[in-house]
């Protein structure tokens, strides 16, 4: 029996390479010229994946994300359920998004846009800018990564808000929960970070109802999971002035189609799904440990919930 994996490519030839010499003793394809015979196939290592992907697979007993979202395996009405379902979650992951998102409240409280767009027009266009301390700024989902992320923000001296299914207490932020909350929560931020995983519950939750409840010209800056947006009410929203801008680093659809208007929008600004990305090093690492404990029948590590989405 064999290891099938369909990698990404940002690590080139890397990847299955460092992949078969972690495991040596394991016969490892790569998809799809190597793939063969599916009931072959025990295991799969998978980053992205149409609907339907895993059906000829008639003899899987362990599917791997190269990355720590599942929500494409979720999205699939034949993902099978009953095959345990593993992540990868490196250690590195919150530090990381906390610096994305740092980066990009920093860019829009700091008017950054308007410069640019004054320099390549040949204007001196000055403007008076505020504290950190006056910027409201709500991040949504405080998780791992969320929870870092405001207290990064908060060390950098903004008034920084979260919002979470259940109640939370992080030093230098004020919490808000579950859904009685969240309007509340939403007419106080003007810069809002969504971090949520995404649910039955948080699909669509950035949607004209969300941005309709925020400081009017307020700021959007979305890295959770593309399904999470509403793409024809940001649109929108940006249109009537309700929002000034927005931050998108997922979309429904990856790669960002060409045309989409996403792209030539003035008020949107569009990163490749960048935020975070696990180092050679976890994937790897924590691929081939999950297939030595499943061959062993060893507990697994990072076992995702696919009812929970995460």
């Amino acid at each position: 029996m064999a290891i099938l994996c369909r990698l990404h490519r940002a690590y080139g030839d890397a990847l299955i390479r460092e992949i078969r010499a972690a495991l040596p003793e394991e016969e490892v394809r790569e998809w799809p010229a190597e793939a063969g015979d599916p009931d072959e196939i025990e295991i799969c290592a998978v980053n992205r994946m149409e609907p339907g992907f895993l059906a000829p697979f008639r003899n899987l007993k362990l599917i791997s994300a190269t990355g720590a979202g599942i929500d494409h395996f979720v999205a699939d009405p034949g993902f099978p359920r009953h095959i345990p379902l593993v992540r990868i979650v490196d250690p590195d992951f919150a530090a990381r998004m906390a610096d994305y998102v740092l980066c990009w409240v920093l860019f829009h409280h700091r008017e950054v846009a308007a410069f640019l767009a004054a320099q390549r027009e040949g204007r001196w266009a000055y403007r008076l800018m505020r504290s950190a301390h006056e910027v409201a700024v709500g991040v949504m989902g405080l998780g791992q990564m969320g929870e870092v992320a405001a207290a990064r923000l908060a060390a950098q001296g903004y008034r920084v808000l979260g919002w979470a299914r259940s109640r939370r207490d992080i030093a230098g932020v004020r919490c808000f929960a579950g859904a009685g909350e969240r309007e509340s929560f939403l007419g106080e931020t003007e810069i809002l970070v969504n971090l949520l995983p995404l649910t039955p519950e948080t699909r669509g939750i950035l949607d004209a109802r969300c941005f309709a409840a925020m400081r009017r010209g307020g700021v959007v800056i979305s890295a959770g999971r593309g399904a999470h947006l509403v793409e024809r009410d940001l649109i929108a929203a940006l249109d009537a002035g309700q929002l000034r801008a927005a931050t998108l680093d997922v979309f429904e659809r990856e790669p960002l189609p060409q045309g989409h208007p996403f792209w030539t929008h003035p008020g949107v600004f569009v990163t490749p799904h960048v935020s975070t990305t696990a180092t050679l090093g976890a994937i790897v690492g924590g691929f081939a440990e999950n297939v030595r404990r499943f061959r062993r029948g060893e507990p697994l590590v990072n076992q995702a919930d696919p009812m929970r989405g995460y």
